[in-house]
């Protein structure tokens, strides 16, 4: 299968283009974090980026349900003038609704993150790293917060996405990516882990904000600007929205949880080195999930439009190629990647020695190639703003993370990826298969 054929489709391309921009940087990241910070602070390094994280793993994840919602209002509308949007009135107040509620939805998600990752990490890393604290609260609360802030700007984002103006938004996200690795270089080689990630944080809001209002200034000011009846004509799609939003976290947290959890667990059980490597190793077995899952999401707008002008048969054959490119591409990065490990030793060795043996980057990849199919088989549900996957996955990455932190406990990092990788193929997802096969046959007979 030809890479011309891959990435034919302009949405594709773009959201490809502003993974592998972060790909292409992280070796050089990696590099900084292996050298120029001590052993014992590096698992902090990966524990504060995999946080920063979140707020773009919140975007490509709980928001592609506010994707998907949009992509079935978007055939009666179109962008106007000052960047707003324009059409059906129906589906105005669809979108508005939408919008509005997962506003709100977001904020509380905002909330909830201060409250747990800033005061929690406070409370749990805080002593050990910095005496009294002090300096570690003041750094670690307000890089938290900068995440916190960018969640409530993802439902425009992702309405922007499901109304036709995904090529522009990828675009925007490419100079995200490389703003947020300026910012980690920075921070690493100015101040540390905690520095290189409050200047990320921070320029991933800004570059997001400077976007929405120079190109959509009239869809930030909407919700502002609802109609009087507003409440009462879209309670039904609002409702709607809020169940699926909630299955789309359930589902979100199982998928990346599971691996992001590895290092926070195996740090307080192990201390910052043996996490540090961890971190290093989990970072390079992520990357192929991460270019692989673009051509699943640069798919979204057009599978959700499909299904809402009910052409099933495009639906399937999009859904079966859009599976089988990300399939391939995920193989051609894992090998291409297992390769490039094996040279570090002579390109940089001082990267080599913080990075696992190959095997166990192997068995993390056989855990990131699982949460590839959940996340494919999740998408094509998704389709028909249905998350009702979200409890098969949960149920079976909720093992996936029992099984780690116990294989940690007994046998260190070693033991933690192989049970991660067996309890990702045996547990989690063949209990998302048989889900999946029973929602399927369901959607195709019209149930």
């Amino acid at each position: 299968m030809r890479i011309r054929a891959l990435a034919a489709d302009p949405g594709v391309r773009g959201a490809a283009a502003s993974r592998m921009i972060a790909l292409v940087g992280a070796p050089f990241s990696l590099y900084l974090a292996a050298t120029r910070l001590p052993a014992d602070t590096q698992g902090y390094y990966f524990v504060a980026i995999n946080i920063l994280a979140i707020a773009q793993l919140c975007e490509l994840g709980l928001g592609t349900i506010v994707v998907q919602f949009a992509s079935h209002e978007w055939p009666s509308l179109r962008w106007g003038s000052r960047g707003g949007l324009d059409g059906d009135p129906g589906a105005l107040n669809a979108i508005s609704a939408i919008l509005l509620a997962a506003i709100r939805w977001f904020a509380v998600a905002a909330l909830v993150l201060f409250v747990i990752a800033g005061i929690g990490g406070v409370l749990l890393y805080g002593p050990p790293m910095f005496g009294d604290g002090f300096g570690f609260a003041v750094l670690w609360c307000s890089f938290i917060a900068l995440t916190a802030v960018y969640l409530p700007l993802i439902p425009f984002l992702c309405v922007t996405e499901g109304c036709g103006d995904l090529v522009a938004l990828q675009r925007m996200r490419s100079w995200q990516a490389g703003g947020i690795l300026v910012g980690i270089w920075t921070g690493i080689i100015l101040g540390g882990p905690l520095l290189a990630a409050w200047i990320a944080a921070a320029l991933q809001l800004t570059i997001a904000v400077a976007w929405l209002v120079r190109r959509h200034p009239a869809l930030l000011q909407s919700p502002s600007s609802l109609p009087a009846h507003f409440v009462s004509t879209t309670s039904g799609i609002r409702e709607r929205y809020r169940t699926e939003q909630g299955r789309s976290a359930q589902l979100w947290l199982a998928l990346n949880l599971a691996p992001q959890l590895l290092v926070p667990v195996l740090l307080w059980l192990r201390g910052g080195d043996v996490a540090g490597r961890l971190g290093v190793t989990l970072a390079l077995a992520l990357a192929p999930l991460t270019i692989s899952v673009a051509w699943l999401h640069g798919r979204y707008p057009s599978l959700g439009a499909l299904v809402a002008d009910g052409h099933t048969n495009e639906f399937e054959m999009l859904a079966r190629r859009a599976t089988l490119e990300s399939v391939a591409v995920f193989v051609a990065c894992a090998l291409a990647l297992i390769g490039a490990v094996q040279l570090l030793p002579f390109a940089l060795p001082a990267l080599a020695v913080r990075v696992m043996p190959t095997a166990a980057l192997v068995a993390l990849l056989c855990g990131s190639f699982a949460s590839l199919l959940q996340q494919a088989m999740a998408g094509y549900l998704r389709a028909f703003r249905d998350e009702a996957i979200a409890m098969a996955i949960v149920t079976g990455n909720s093992a996936v993370v029992v099984v780690s932190a116990g294989a940690a406990r007994i046998g260190g990092a070693t033991a933690m990826v192989w049970g991660y990788a067996a309890a990702s193929l045996l547990i989690a997802l063949p209990i998302a298969v048989i889900h999946f096969a029973t929602m399927r046959r369901k959607r195709l007979r019209g149930a």
